[in-house]
């Protein structure tokens, strides 16, 4: 039976205009990382990685891609929140204040961006069925960062191949009922933390 509920993300006009923003700038590049290729590398079967990450990858790795492409992001000041008398916290990976032009694709910024590196399985997973049907977590975890950072415009969400090192990019919208379901679930383990505290007499 066939399933008309298949995301396919790849397919995307965000995934296809952030990607090709990277290769354009990859292409034209005036500097490497390196001025050479390191003997640690050479036999690493990804060629992505040999050619452009030379040792480097993932998280850091794909945000300066995206620097190198056009993108800018806030200062790191800006990516932290703090809640529940400190209790509750977290860090985004970035928020994206401009970029470059994006043929075929609407975003508007500032917005949340997130990276999750994971296997070849789990990549196909998200490509096909979407965030927060592979990762429910990391849905709710979007939806906080835009919620206490205030930054509420489709995030861009972005998911490497740890195995081929493949990227792909997706705008997650907010979801405030989630960003509130997930907030006071937090406050909820939170105070009965501070209750078995309580009771234990520490």
């Amino acid at each position: 039976m066939p399933n008309f509920n298949r995301a396919t993300l790849s397919l995307e006009p965000i995934n296809e205009a952030v990607n090709a923003a990277i290769e354009r700038a990859a292409a034209t590049a005036a500097e490497m990382p390196r001025p050479y290729l390191g003997a640690s590398i050479i036999g690493h079967e990804c060629a992505r990685r040999i050619q452009f990450d030379r040792g480097h990858y993932f998280e850091q790795r794909s945000r300066q891609r995206l620097i190198t492409a056009g993108f800018k992001f806030a200062p790191p000041e800006a990516l932290a929140f703090t809640a529940v008398n400190g209790a509750l916290r977290g860090h985004a990976d970035g928020i994206i204040i401009h970029g470059p032009d994006l043929p075929g694709a609407y975003v508007i910024y500032p917005f949340v961006w997130e990276h999750k590196a994971v296997n070849a399985k789990n990549w196909r997973a998200v490509e096909r069925d979407g965030l927060e049907k592979t990762f429910p977590q990391y849905a709710a975890q979007v939806a906080l960062y835009q919620a206490y950072l205030d930054v509420t415009n489709p995030a861009l969400f972005t998911v490497t191949n740890a195995d081929t090192c493949e990227w792909l990019h997706f705008l997650v919208p907010f979801n405030a009922e989630r960003a509130q379901l997930w907030s006071d679930r937090a406050v909820n383990i939170i105070e009965a933390a501070r209750w078995r505290v309580a009771a234990a007499g520490l």
